[in-house]
Parts: C-alpha cells; structure tokens; sequence
C-alpha cells in the first residue's frame, strides 16, 4: 500500500492514526489476470478499489464495439468511489497486466471517511485530481495534434508513475499496444504508430524492449504545452526548473 499512501499524502499529511483506521477495514486482496474485467458496465458497485501492482483502464464500448479509454489505472490510484452513491457502474475497468488490488466494502469505507476528517479530506482531493486528469483527456483528444496527444499522455503517466514511487522516474515500462494509445487518444493504430516513430527520429523519444524514455523532457513539455499543475502534485518536487539568467523570477517546481 505504499504508493497508495504517497499518493494521498500529495493532499494531507498521513498519519498512523489515518493509516490504521484504513488498515481495520479489513479489505481482501484480490489478484486479477492480463485482459480480466474487474469492473463490467451495469455491474452493482460494492466495493472501492485500490491499485496495489499493475495497469488497468477504464472505458467506454459502444454498440458496434469500438472502445474509448477515459484513464489509465495505475498503482496507487483508488476507484469507484461511485460505489459509495449505490450507483450501477457506468463504465467498465479492465486489466493490462496481471493486476492485484485492495478490494473494500464501500459501507465500512464510508463509514471510515465519517469518523477521520482527514482520511475523507484525502479522497476528496484525490477525487479532485481524477476529475482534472479527465478534463485534460477532452482538451487533449478535442484540440491536440497526434503528436501532442501522444507526447502529453507520456508526461502525464511519468508525472503520476513518478508520484506513486516518490522519486523521479525516466524510464516508462509501458503495457500499452498501440491499440490501446489509439483508443485513449482519439487516432488509429497506425497513426500512433507513424507519430511515435516521428517522435524517435525527432529524438522526443526513445523505445527499448516495451520501455519508453523520454529524452528531453522539458522540450517535449514546451512542444505538447504541457503543465502539471492539473495533476496537483504539491507535495512531491521532483523536477526542478532553471531560473532566469537575471534571477528575478523564483524557482518554479514541476511537482510531478
């Protein structure tokens, strides 16, 4: 549960107070094959989730079969707080890898969040954040290019990869198929594909074996015009700008 827990404390501080009132939950652990649904559209939703290892995503199918990724599921994110409503899923959550996660009855978290002010502050900010995180997703698939689509979507999961494992990652161990980038982004397979080998030969990027490595990352920021302030990472500074030549500007932190 460390990543889960680096993660909250980007909103509150976690105390051992925080932490053992989650930890009487008594949640079960539950181990998920590659390509398993966790969570099926129109499926009661009775438990909340917590990424303990793995990639999931959660989507959208239509009728005729074509899929639309809304967010990708990384360890340390928690879903479907919707569970605490009564409500049926209107989406569903499947695997990219093996998958285990905490699986919490959503009365007894519920009830957890009415007796800790701070644990239930701690949601609400990572509520706020999964919120932004899909706002930027409609910005990014309704007015970027493909290669500012592709780049963006790169930042943010070593921003948010970063974050769960608090320290500054450059390396991406990435389980996406270009399917799978297609399908969040708004392109075709072959798109994704032509783009990303666009990127390599402009030295945006480098792939190795299913890992991405961003090579510059302050140019590719500059050129997909990305800002981590959306993800709210205000605790965790792990990149650090330059200052102005004439040093009247302060230091600006990229949180992510």
């Amino acid at each position: 549960m460390k990543m889960f827990w680096r993660r909250l404390s980007q909103y509150v501080e976690v105390s051992d107070d925080m932490i053992e009132a989650f930890d009487n939950l008594g949640g079960r652990t539950r181990s998920f094959k590659a390509g398993e649904d966790i969570i099926q559209a129109g499926d009661k939703a009775d438990y909340v989730f917590v990424i303990l290892e793995g990639w999931a995503v959660r989507y959208r199918l239509l009728e005729d079969g074509r899929r639309q990724i809304v967010n990708f599921m990384l360890p340390g994110d928690v879903f479907d707080l919707q569970a605490l409503a009564d409500l049926k899923a209107d989406h569903s959550v499947t695997t990219l890898t093996a998958v285990k996660a905490s699986m919490l009855d959503s009365n007894d978290f519920l009830n957890a969040l009415r007796q800790s002010g701070h644990l239930a502050s701690a949601f609400w900010w990572a509520a706020v954040q999964e919120e932004s995180i899909l706002r930027e997703q409609i910005v990014r698939v309704g007015r970027r290019s493909a290669r500012e689509r592709i780049g963006h979507l790169l930042l943010e999961l070593q921003r948010r990869l970063s974050m769960a494992n608090g320290n500054e990652i450059e390396d991406i161990a990435l389980p996406l198929t270009r399917t799978d980038i297609a399908d969040a982004l708004g392109l075709t397979p072959v798109h994704v594909s032509r783009t990303m080998s666009a990127m390599r030969r402009a030295d945006l990027i480098s792939e190795t074996r299913g890992t991405i490595h961003i090579v510059n990352p302050e140019r590719l920021s500059k050129l997909c015009m990305f800002d981590a302030d959306y993800l709210h990472l205000k605790q965790l500074s792990l990149v650090a700008s330059r200052q102005q030549d004439d040093g009247s500007e302060r230091q600006r932190v990229n949180t992510g």
